[in-house]
């Protein structure tokens, strides 16, 4: 291989694989206006990232559903999150899966740095095969520390030994590309799979141009 870059980090959720909480609740709270309110004032992205960081479904959920004990539906909600936590899955992003088999043929060294339960990310590796293509993964759940805070990339350096001047870190946020940036990454914020293959090739990994996409 002629590239200089030796490595890619994949972020997962929003560039491998497609997750949002709407797909379950659009089954629970047909309700727009109804469901809008309960995945921003009730079951809100502060409340998850506690399952990023390591808490457990059942301790953050018992203490969630214990705010409203008289209302056994919305309790109900709560809980729905855990025990119907694979219905927040769409697929995989299929263009980007195919970019990640690409490089893995070529021998581009892989990992993957993501915000996600240690408790649910085994179960999706069993959903998502192509996330054993993956030398290493650090999971925020596991770690007890997620992006963008400086520490988990940092623990991504010393458990992988790859040199970020010579590693492209990819990710659907730009505000976990910024600590990535500042350790030496060169960065790309996703947002197709088409884009990202065109910038992967810009900067010299062994990509088909398009591949027919």
């Amino acid at each position: 291989m002629t590239a200089s870059f030796t490595s890619v980090v994949f972020d997962l959720g929003g560039v491998l694989i497609d997750w949002d909480p709407e797909y379950l609740y659009r089954k629970l709270i047909p309700n727009d206006e109804e469901r809008h309110d309960f995945l921003t004032k009730v079951c809100t992205r502060e409340w998850h990232n506690r399952h990023d960081k390591g808490v457990s479904f059942a301790d953050n959920a018992r203490e969630l559903s214990e705010k409203y004990p008289n209302d056994p539906r919305l309790r109900s909600l709560i809980y729905a999150w855990g025990e119907r936590y694979e219905e927040m899955f769409s697929g995989s992003i299929q263009g980007s899966v195919k970019i990640l088999e690409e490089l893995n043929d070529a021998k581009v060294a892989l990992y993957a740095l993501t915000n996600w339960s240690a408790e649910y990310y085994p179960k999706a590796c069993k959903s998502f095969p192509f996330l054993f293509l993956f030398k290493d993964a650090v999971v925020s759940g596991e770690e007890h520390v997620m992006k963008p805070d400086p520490q988990i990339y940092e623990i991504l350096l010393e458990r992988t030994k790859i040199d970020p001047r010579r590693a492209i870190y990819i990710d659907d946020r730009k505000e976990n590309l910024l600590p990535a940036s500042a350790l030496g990454f060169t960065t790309i914020l996703f947002t197709t799979p088409e884009a990202l293959r065109a910038e992967l090739i810009r900067h010299r990994l062994p990509l088909a141009p398009m591949c027919g996409l």
